[in-house]
């Protein structure tokens, strides 16, 4: 089900660029020994894809009731039926894709290419995101050591990861601020995110710190919103927003795309996520949700299954191009709405609040946002804003990120109701171990529960 965008990676390495391409291979270009700083950042950008893109993004999105699981395993995680076996390509798309090639690239050519380090520890920081926000207690310290003779890498606790994952950016910040003449290979189109524009990395960066400092909302409400406010400062509405990137070549869709044309009925729109959009009518509601048979737009309750007739995602997020967010502009205005929030300045909530849904319906729509949606939605002010509509827009915004089911676990926003067929009657909260790990790490923290919080979600 995981393509491996070879067809992206092929296009990019093939006009990649550095000061001396054939520098970089040990002996003989022709037979290299190491894999190049290039070919190790496409690869380890392309795992990350996948990672964003692919079977965590769609979970997630069912847990959340933005999609719907209709047929199938689906139909069974709907359900909240999730066993070891099934995310078990998920953890492994992380630990041995993105991590061991970001290791490797580091080990190689860190020292001397401060920019391909940096960019690379971004990757990580995302990567480490991604596990421990799903499975709390993951390897860190010793992840990613294979090559160096660790199979069984230790387990942190989750609170030291997120402390890792924000050293990881500030020194990636660092890396990519050093001159270019401190680099011996400059990233050029091997770099598939930004094609080798630091400051465009650097300001992911900052939005990707102010996401794990807002994920500690529960653990240090006010710590974690002027730590947010701190790394907000730095962002600019002027930089691109950092999406998983996809091309209409065979080999490198959009992987909603090419799950939904392979797997064809798998997965529907949510009820809960569709009849929101209707009711505010909302102009991303044709890109994010596909016409159903009826040519409306309809979504599955959590407890229906097996209908073919409900909507599926939509254009916007489910062509064979479009791209997936990573971090973007409008998820930094949300996260600023928030603390602000937290800190009791409502009216500078109310402002960044206004400018994520015009920023979020401008990514979306390709359109600025229009006066009459404008005025129903995005004209609050300090004595009209609230949590539940900085959360609840969030939602909408940022919809096949993971961001809305991790919002949900910090806040219990939007207020979703769990599917009343399922046996505990209540929404899953993390995912279980891995069956590889539990099979062949010693070292593994092995939670099995799926209703058992993860540190952050007190």
């Amino acid at each position: 089900m995981k393509k491996i965008l070879l067809a992206a990676l092929a296009m990019a390495l093939a006009t990649s660029s550095c000061k001396n391409q054939f520098d970089e291979y040990g002996v003989n270009p022709n037979s290299p020994e190491t894999a190049s700083a290039a070919l190790l950042l496409s690869g380890a950008e392309v795992s990350t894809f996948a990672t964003y893109g692919g079977q965590l993004g769609r979970i997630s999105s069912v847990l959340a009731q933005q999609a719907a699981g209709n047929q199938f395993q689906y139909q069974t995680f709907g359900q909240y039926v999730i066993t070891e076996a099934d995310i078990t390509n998920e953890w492994g798309t992380i630990y041995n894709g993105t991590l061991i090639n970001a290791r490797t690239l580091l080990d190689k050519y860190g020292d001397q290419n401060p920019y391909y380090s940096g960019m690379t520890k971004i990757l990580m920081a995302l990567s480490f995101g991604m596990a421990t926000d799903f499975w709390g207690d993951v390897p860190y310290n010793e992840a990613a050591m294979g090559l160096q003779g660790n199979f069984q890498p230790k387990y942190d606790k989750q609170e030291d990861v997120i402390k890792g994952i924000q050293a990881l950016l500030d020194e990636a910040i660092s890396n990519l601020s050093q001159p270019q003449s401190a680099n011996q290979f400059l990233p050029a189109a091997d770099d598939i995110i930004f094609k080798g524009d630091v400051t465009a990395w650097i300001n992911a960066a900052y939005i990707i710190k102010a996401r794990y400092a807002n994920r500690l909302s529960q653990v240090d409400p006010s710590g974690s919103a002027t730590q947010a406010l701190a790394a907000l400062s730095h962002v600019s509405a002027d930089q691109p927003d950092m999406n998983a990137v996809f091309y209409n070549i065979a080999g490198s869709f959009n992987q909603w795309y090419d799950f939904l044309s392979n797997r064809a009925g798998y997965i529907k729109m949510g009820k809960f996520f569709v009849d929101y959009l209707k009711t505010t009518a909302d102009p991303r509601l044709p890109y994010l949700v596909d016409k159903d048979e009826a040519g409306g737009y309809s979504g599955l309750a959590p407890e229906e299954s097996d209908n073919s007739a409900a909507s599926d995602p939509g254009p916007g997020v489910a062509s064979a191009d479009s791209p997936t967010p990573i971090a973007t502009y409008a998820e930094a205005k949300f996260i600023e709405a928030e603390a602000q929030l937290r800190l009791g300045k409502a009216a500078e909530a109310a402002v960044a609040f206004n400018t994520a849904v015009a920023a979020s319906v401008n990514r979306i729509t390709g359109s600025p946002i229009s006066a009459d949606f404008k005025q129903k939605v995005a004209s609050e002010t300090a004595t009209t804003i609230s949590l539940e509509k900085i959360i609840t827009q969030k939602y909408v915004a940022l919809f096949t990120s993971p961001e809305g089911y991790n919002d949900w676990r910090r806040t219990s926003l939007p207020k979703l109701t769990a599917n009343q067929d399922s046996q505990k009657k209540a929404i899953p909260v993390r995912l279980p171990t891995s069956q590889d790990e539990r099979n062949y790490n010693l070292n593994a923290t092995v939670v099995d529960d799926i209703y058992q919080p993860v540190w952050w979600d007190k």
